[in-house]
């Protein structure tokens, strides 16, 4: 448990770090915003030359105990300190400026290595405070999902931004903001995201037994019955590396061209074969 901990901690210090540097280097430097609280304490630095180390500390501070008191548990623990430390590591880069000629690539390159630092606070399972503890009390007291509170949230940010600054920084900041998005679920989730197939066939034994021998994954049969027919069926479950499926697809093909198969998107899989469960 105490490993875990240590582990978590690193993960959150050293994500809080990569993120203050993104937000400092390639979007304070371009005159460029981040979402959330992050996004308003950059704002008021523009308009009033605050100190956003600060500034996002004293945001933070009153929404990190309203989620105590109304969360609680170890998030709320862990988002402390990833607030007290996201605070920390925008004072240590707040001279770390990059100002570059082509905002695009500023808001390219910022939004990527904020996404990284985000991604891996949240592996630690932290956050970086404000945006987070917002968006689940509004989900668990008011059913909000996740996803609009975010959207409700980044779209204030982000309008006060355009209203303020201009369409040009508004539409910089959101190309910065989709590209940080999508780094963050490639943290999270991984090089080795994985499919899952659903194979009906009548020849689900000589498929099942190709699919073992070629890719070495295992296969699990489910009884099941045609709806249509009322015939009793097999129907194969497999989960698969991303290129381990054109083979599976090609050994169907050739044993079956009348078998029908799904295949969906595995956000993540733990397990033999894929990821550590201990991990």
């Amino acid at each position: 448990m105490k490993k875990e901990w240590l582990k978590d901690i690193v993960l959150i210090s050293a994500g809080a770090f990569i993120y203050a540097f993104g937000v400092n280097y390639f979007f304070v430097a371009n005159k460029l915003a981040d979402g959330g609280i992050a996004g308003i304490s950059v704002i008021l630095h523009y308009l009033f030359n605050f100190n956003i180390s600060t500034t996002y500390l004293v945001l933070n501070v009153p929404l990190v105990i309203m989620g105590y008191k109304l969360i609680g548990g170890k998030f709320i623990v862990k988002t402390f300190y990833g607030t007290a430390i996201t605070s920390l590591a925008f004072r240590v880069f707040q001279n770390y400026l990059g100002p570059m000629d082509d905002k695009l690539i500023a808001s390219i390159f910022g939004g990527l290595i904020i996404g990284i630092g985000l991604g891996t606070i949240f592996v630690g399972g932290g956050s970086s405070g404000g945006a987070d503890i917002l968006v689940k009390i509004l989900n668990k007291y008011f059913d909000i999902p996740v996803g609009k509170a975010f959207l409700a949230l980044d779209s204030f940010v982000l309008s006060a931004l355009g209203i303020l600054f201009g369409r040009d920084i508004f539409m910089y900041t959101l190309v910065g903001l989709f590209i940080s998005t999508k780094a963050i679920d490639f943290i999270q989730d991984g090089v080795d995201k994985a499919k899952a197939l659903m194979i009906i066939s009548d020849k689900s034994e000589e498929i099942k037994n190709e699919i073992m021998k070629q890719t070495g994954r295992g296969v699990t049969i489910i009884n099941a019955r045609g709806g249509y027919t009322n015939d009793n069926k097999e129907v194969l479950y497999c989960i698969l590396g991303r290129y381990e499926v054109t083979t599976v697809k090609r050994i169907v093909k050739n044993i079956d061209r009348k078998a029908f198969m799904s295949i969906s998107e595995v956000s993540e899989v733990l397990g033999e074969g894929f990821k550590d469960l201990g991990k």
